[in-house]
């Protein structure tokens, strides 16, 4: 009878051993990522794109079908990039990084008043780039540097509202 109890007992023990040994293993610490790294690779990103729109407008090529996926991929950028960028803090210097990418960006695009006439659908295009490049700049807290493109962008939106 002593014999079955301490049996159970050691059988607990053994059990109950296993299960805090095989219990859920601490999450792996999260890769530091700085502002940096994520405009480098916004950037990258967007270096193949911004020539193929300048391109499109200068030959003046740029229509729905083309500058469509385009700006596409500028938007999906940006939403990446301020998705990476929140939560990190972001230093004076960096913000001024920032702003310069968002500044390109904007000066990239606004190549696009002279084919707006040809594109129906750029008012709901530039809408999202609008939108995805206030949430970068907010994200990342550099509302006093970008704001002088973030009204260059509205200027081009009111101008094509105009059409």
């Amino acid at each position: 009878m002593i014999a079955s109890r301490l049996t159970s007992i050691l059988f607990f023990a053994v059990a109950l051993t296993f299960t805090l040994v095989a219990s859920a293993p601490f999450p792996a610490k999260r890769q530091d990522t700085s502002v940096s790294d994520i405009l480098t690779t916004l950037q990258s990103e967007l270096s193949s794109v911004l020539p193929q729109i300048e391109t499109l407008v200068s030959s003046v090529t740029a229509n729905d079908s083309t500058i469509t996926p385009l700006i596409q991929e500028v938007v999906s950028a940006l939403d990446e990039a301020s998705s990476s960028l929140s939560g990190l803090t972001v230093v004076a210097a960096e913000k001024q990084e920032v702003a310069g990418t968002v500044t390109d960006v904007a000066q990239s695009l606004s190549g696009l008043l002279s084919v707006a006439d040809d594109i129906p659908s750029l008012q709901g295009l530039l809408s999202n780039v609008d939108t995805s490049l206030s949430q970068v700049v907010d994200v990342s807290g550099t509302v006093s540097e970008a704001s002088g493109i973030l009204s260059l962008l509205t200027g081009l939106y009111v101008h094509i509202l105009s059409l």
